[in-house]
């Protein structure tokens, strides 16, 4: 039995004590004030924290690898077994983009993460802990959250729910739901799951072309799901959770940058409340994509301006493209030392 007090739930700690209130005294312990040793949980009586550690109950940390500094002051930790999450400093907030799987099976044909193949399912704590460690180890209040990082958050949903109750719970960690973004390739079912969800999270779709046969080009995963099913899943997230979608759209040079490739996505947004990020793509060695200079984004930015009547769009240039830490290049330097 894994004795780790941060993989058990609130309810499961309230099973191992002998009161109730002592599971929350734990908790929060644990996830709030991120203390790592029974013997200093100070509100708790010394017979009952002695009573854990004599039955082998301990609080348990990933293990940092090794960080990357950016120029740009974001932070790439590289924790235990190689997966990654990259903290991302801005004006008001603290964001870290956290990974949910050990590699990617989706084989996306522009992400660094999918040439690794799919390794494990990361746990719910070993997610929330990307979070708690980086917050501690830069002294930083972390205030937003975004499934970015490595793997596809709805393909390890149970634990990715989980690991967002630690986030949101004011005992945990404290980030408000709305703070909190996952990233999806488009998992329809999931997303139908997502809708349903006890936290207003926000939702990203990772569209990158409204044209099924380019989206099928470079995602083999929208083999699986049409375009029309993944807009009829939005529609139904938007109707019950509020909230505004995310489009984003990688952006790769001279593929998915035509006026078609404009007038396709203007069709697929048409009833969806949401906004366009444009994301220039990050070069990663074995794919033969060009990645497009500023003139060619802006240029691409103020070609969907026009045709896109008040849509916001926003240019997301990546941080911690010198380090490996950018949209995509995730997992790079595993890929590499492994070729």
């Amino acid at each position: 039995m894994n004795k780790n007090l941060k993989s058990f739930t609130l309810r499961q700690l309230g099973e191992i004590v002998e009161k109730p209130y002592n599971s929350i005294q734990i908790y929060r312990w644990i996830w709030k004030k991120g203390v790592d040793r029974i013997e200093e949980f100070s509100d708790i009586s010394k017979r009952l924290r002695k009573k854990l550690i004599d039955e082998g109950y301990f609080v348990g940390n990933i293990g940092e690898k090794f960080r990357i500094n950016s120029s740009d002051g974001s932070v790439k930790f590289v924790f235990e077994d190689g997966y990654e999450a990259v903290y991302m400093p801005e004006k008001n907030r603290n964001t870290v983009c956290v990974s949910s799987q050990l590699g990617c099976n989706l084989k996306c044909k522009f992400c660094a993460t999918g040439l690794l193949g799919f390794r494990r399912n990361l746990m719910a704590w070993e997610i929330a802990d990307q979070v708690l460690q980086i917050s501690k180890k830069l002294n930083k209040k972390i205030t937003n959250v975004v499934f970015m990082g490595m793997g596809e958050p709805l393909l390890n949903f149970e634990n990715v729910k989980q690991a967002i109750r630690i986030m949101t719970s004011h005992i945990g960690l404290n980030i408000g739901a709305k703070h909190i973004t996952i990233s999806t390739s488009g998992i329809v079912p999931k997303i139908y799951e997502l809708a349903n969800f006890d936290r207003r999270v926000k939702l990203a779709i990772s569209l990158h072309s409204a044209i099924e046969e380019k989206r099928i080009k470079i995602m083999p995963i929208a083999k699986a799901y049409s375009l029309r099913e993944i807009k009829e899943a939005l529609i139904y997230y938007l109707e019950k959770q509020r909230l505004r979608i995310t489009i984003e759209y990688i952006h790769l040079k001279g593929f998915n940058d035509t006026d078609e490739d404009i007038y396709e996505l203007r069709k697929f947004i048409r009833g969806i409340d949401c906004k366009i990020n444009i994301i220039p793509y990050n070069k990663v060695d074995y794919f033969d994509w060009e990645a497009p200079n500023e003139e060619d984004v802006y240029n691409f930015y103020d070609k969907l301006k026009k045709i896109l009547d008040n849509v916001v769009i926003t240019i997301r240039w990546s941080k911690g493209r010198d380090i490996y830490g950018a949209c995509g290049q995730l997992g790079y330097q595993l890929v590499h030392n492994a070729k």
